[in-house]
């Protein structure tokens, strides 16, 4: 393979002058904007939450873009979002305000149509239904933040497609994906509806994205001061995880991509400009593994080397508030390829219990594991909930290591 996919990595406190040496290393915002065109930059702003919960694209970022799509002759700059927020956030109203002082517009793609679109080669769904804006655009930007994701491990490039759809709380596509426990096919689907002309991902902060909480809840947040940018998203996304310390490997939505053709993970067919992933690296971010261990009783989750099929379901664990009625008990759950007995019997407590979570922690003769069992490449939510209810019960013995 003699191309390889570029990705910029700028480091520094100053964001204006990250991005703008970030568009300088790309071959400059004219290479993707053109005088007249209609430029959609669709922002990561999930719920509105503060700026320094690292949740959301900062100011300065979405600030720099605009001024220069306008000066690469844009006719129209539109900052976009589909709301997550029941009523307007201060961080929403300032994007509002910021759109209007910069000659932009704000808009809410849930106040806009949405149109139904075919996708060729699909992972699952054939049609989805995205904004009708981005449909519209003649450039349109993908700006998403440097977050590890509660289920599909990383939110970047792909699963900022998530927020082109509509979704206000509690309704809309987004809840239809979720229900279907379909996330990650349904991101990559989205993104092959309308493929972003360009990249810019905000690395000023990362955080651990699992939905709305309160601001002292942002414990495993700092700064990282980075940009990236590029037009592959299986690069980028690839790169990023990479700097938040999440093996790419694990990331089922970036294997199914690259199988699609929609970029590549090698790093040998993916130059780097700026700054190398090493001098990114601050250390490893929170991932949903160490989030759950940290907040629920009496369940520990091991993770020996699980992709997001397995990981996916620990918000179902989290959420199962009869396990942590059962104080006298502990509960581990086993997950990942790498797990053997003698490994896990230096992590766990006597009488504990044991469960073995999807096909590839599963006992063989190899890796002596004992355990519940709860079968599946991954497990269903049906078949773990299924599992938790019977572990719930305070008559039921279960097999231990």
């Amino acid at each position: 393979m003699s191309y390889k996919s570029q990705v910029a990595i700028v480091k520094g406190t100053d964001i204006k002058e990250r991005i703008l040496r970030t568009l300088r290393l790309l071959g400059g915002l004219e290479r993707f904007v053109s005088r007249g065109d209609k430029v959609v930059f669709k922002l990561n702003l999930v719920d509105g939450a503060p700026f320094e919960t690292g949740e959301v694209v900062q100011l300065e970022t979405a600030t720099t873009l605009v001024e220069e799509a306008f000066r690469a002759g844009a006719a129209q700059v539109t900052l976009g979002e589909s709301s997550t927020w029941r009523r307007k956030t201060k961080t929403v109203e300032t994007y509002e305000q910021l759109a209007k002082q910069l000659g932009a517009r704000f808009l809410d793609f849930n106040e806009y149509p949405f149109e139904e679109v075919k996708v060729e080669n699909p992972v699952l769904f054939e049609r989805v239904r995205v904004s009708k804006a981005l449909l519209e655009s003649d450039a349109f930007i993908s700006v998403p933040v440097l977050k590890t994701h509660v289920q599909v491990g990383v939110t970047i490039t792909f699963k900022n497609m998530f927020g082109t759809i509509s979704g206000l709380p509690g309704s809309g596509d987004k809840r239809l994906y979720h229900e279907l426990d379909r996330v990650e096919e349904a991101i990559l689907d989205l993104y092959q509806a309308r493929r972003p002309d360009l990249i810019i991902v905000d690395g000023t902060y990362t955080t651990f994205h699992t939905g709305p909480r309160p601001i002292e809840d942002f414990k495993e947040t700092f700064r990282l001061d980075l940009t990236l940018g590029g037009t592959d998203p299986v690069a980028i996304d690839t790169t990023g995880a990479r700097i938040l310390g999440i093996d790419p490997k694990t990331i089922r939505y970036l294997r199914w991509a690259e199988k699609k053709g929609l970029g590549t993970g090698n790093s040998q067919h993916i130059e780097l400009l700026g700054s190398t992933v090493e001098e990114a690296y601050v250390r490893n971010a929170v991932d949903t593994v160490e989030f759950a261990n940290a907040r629920i009783k009496n369940v520990k989750i091991l993770n020996y080397g699980a992709c997001t099929g397995c990981l996916r379901l620990i918000s179902q664990i989290h959420g199962f508030s009869a396990l942590q009625a059962l104080p006298e008990i502990k509960t581990i759950f086993v997950m990942g390829p790498e797990a053997d007995s003698a490994t896990i019997r230096k992590e766990t407590e006597d009488n504990a219990r044991i469960v073995l979570c999807g096909f590839c922690a599963a006992p063989t003769f190899y890796n002596s594991l004992q355990g519940e069992v709860v079968s599946g490449c991954p497990p269903t939510q049906e078949q773990l909930l299924g599992k938790l209810k019977e572990l719930s019960n305070p008559q039921r013995k279960c097999p231990t290591q």
